[in-house]
This record gives C-alpha cells, sequence and structure tokens, in this order.
C-alpha cells in the first residue's frame, strides 16, 4: 500500500497497523512490545505528515469521509497484538486516544491477555487481565479484533465486550480448513453479537493447495455473506502482512476486487457495505461512548 497504488485501485483510506511479533512475556519484553509499537506509530504518523495535502490520519468514521470529500486519502491506525499492552491497563486508553481504532487480542503465539490460534494446545481463552483490557477497550471506544484468536478466547470476548467486535481479517473454516479462519458456528455467532469478518488477501487462508486467486476470496466472501448476511462482512487485505493473490496483489488492484463484485449481482448498497461500510458501523458504534 502507497499513494499510488490506492490512487490506481480508487482506495480511499485504510488502516495501517503497529504490528508486533509474539516474543517473551517477561517484563523486560513486555515493556519493549509497548515501546515497538508506539515507535512503529510514530513512524506512520511522520510518512502521512510527509504527504499531508493529500493524506491524512482518521480517528472517527466521520474523519474519513471529510478528508474524502476533501479528495485526500485517510490512514488509520491499529495494533495487531494486545502484546503492545504489556503489564499497564492504562495503555488502552493512552494508544486510544493517539487514534487507534482497534487493537487484536494476540496473534501467532499465546500473549499476556489470551490464548492464539496457534502454539495454543489447551486452548487458552481470555484471562483475567485480558477481561479488564477488553472492559477498558469497549469504556475508551476501542475496537476488539478477535482475528489470530484460539476459538476460546474469541468465544470470551464476545461474551465479555458489551460492543460487537471483529474479525479485521479471517476468512471462512468451510472453505479452508486453517485455524486461522472462522467457523459457520463462529461467524453465525459474531453476527448475532452485532460483529463483522472480514475476508483477507492471503494464500494460506483463502486455498489449502496451490495458489489463491481473487475468484477464491470471492468464494470466501460470498459463503461468509449466505452465513452471516450482508451486513456482517468486510475485506481486510493484510497486505502489510505478505497478503496478495493472483489478480488482487497490492491496493493498485483492488478495483478488480469491485469488479468481481459487480459481476456477482452485488447492489451499489451491498458493496457499499463490503468495502468498509460494515467496519465503519461497528467502529461507530463502538466509538459512541457518550
Amino acid at each position: 500500500v502507497d499513494l499510488h497504488k490506492m490512487t490506481e485501485g480508487r482506495l480511499d483510506a485504510t488502516i495501517m497497523v503497529a504490528y508486533l511479533e509474539q516474543q517473551g512475556l517477561t517484563d523486560e519484553d513486555l515493556l519493549a512490545a509497548t515501546a515497538k509499537a508506539d515507535r512503529i506509530l510514530n513512524e506512520i504518523e511522520a510518512m502521512v505528515a510527509k504527504s499531508k495535502n493529500h493524506v491524512n490520519i482518521a480517528y472517527t468514521p466521520a474523519d474519513l469521509y471529510r478528508l474524502k470529500a476533501e479528495g485526500k486519502k485517510a490512514i488509520m491506525l491499529g495494533i495487531e497484538n494486545g502484546y503492545a499492552i504489556g503489564k499497564d491497563i492504562a495503555n488502552v486508553e493512552r494508544f486510544r486516544k493517539r487514534g487507534v481504532v482497534y487493537l487484536t487480542l494476540c496473534h501467532n503465539g499465546n500473549n499476556q491477555l489470551c490464548g492464539s490460534c496457534r502454539d495454543n494446545d489447551e486452548n487458552l481463552g481470555v484471562n483475567a487481565f485480558g477481561e479488564q483490557v477488553i472492559h477498558e477497550m469497549n469504556r475508551v471506544g476501542m475496537m476488539v479484533d478477535i482475528s489470530h484468536s484460539g476459538i476460546q478466547t474469541f468465544y470470551d470476548a464476545l461474551d465479555i465486550s458489551t460492543k460487537p467486535i471483529v474479525a479485521s481479517h479471517s476468512s471462512s473454516r468451510a472453505l479452508c480448513n486453517h485455524p486461522r479462519n472462522l467457523t459457520d458456528e463462529q461467524m453465525k455467532a459474531l453476527a448475532q453479537k452485532g460483529g463483522v469478518a472480514q475476508v483477507t488477501l492471503y494464500n494460506g487462508f483463502l486455498k489449502e493447495e496451490g495458489k489463491a486467486t481473487i475468484q477464491d476470496a470471492i468464494a470466501h466472501l460470498n459463503h461468509m455473506v449466505d452465513v452471516m448476511g450482508i451486513e456482517h462482512v468486510g475485506i481486510g487485505t493484510d497486505f502489510d502482512g505478505d497478503g496478495g493473490i493472483i489478480g488482487c496483489a497490492s491496493a493498485s488492484e483492488l478495483i478488480n476486487f469491485t469488479r468481481c463484485l459487480l459481476k456477482e449481482r452485488y447492489s451499489e448498497e451491498d458493496i457499499r457495505r463490503i468495502w468498509g461500510g460494515n467496519f465503519l458501523r461497528v467502529m461507530e458504534e463502538v466509538q459512541n461512548i457518550s
């Protein structure tokens, strides 16, 4: 993703994340994780500032729509891995105040909040500190993201959160049996709580063998719509995490996805929902903390 690719692919807004690989859980490790998240967010802000005539950071959906009206691209901030919170729950509010719109509870490996879908033979869920963090995220208006979470963490987060939650980049387990994907039962539970799951353009989560194409992603999306309803689906590219498939390899080719949706006879309103409308609906509800 860059400004040129966003323009070519007709992409108005994207979320850039501070991604943290799961490392150790000592006090020193956790302090380093928080510092790294801040450093990455600083780098994103500095990069945006260099092109301020063309792009700016959006802290709310209203900011995003305003920037679109001004002819500018919008960047939102996220954090991938609750590892960034460390042991200090005050970091939740601090990260929200600097613009972070969502936090992925974990990545590939258990952390100090919860159990992951990887390396989690005991099927650990959300622990006591993780529950406090989710409640704090609800309080300050930060979205809870359960992509990468283990199954027990998924259901725990659904029970704990008083606001809808999201799976920012997770595809369908029924079409590709990978632990990163959601079962039909998980998708139904997520939709019942008002949440959103976004198909991800990552080869290994779309197809078990061979190289995935844009048609595989469309198949996942169609299945997710059938299971959850059109109000609960979206697209989470994961381009920063080795995403990109044949026919949609970068932001410059995202318009191809829209063309495919039109061929599938999705209406303009449905496409609006898929292309961020549903995700922003949840964001508005979560940020409404008055």
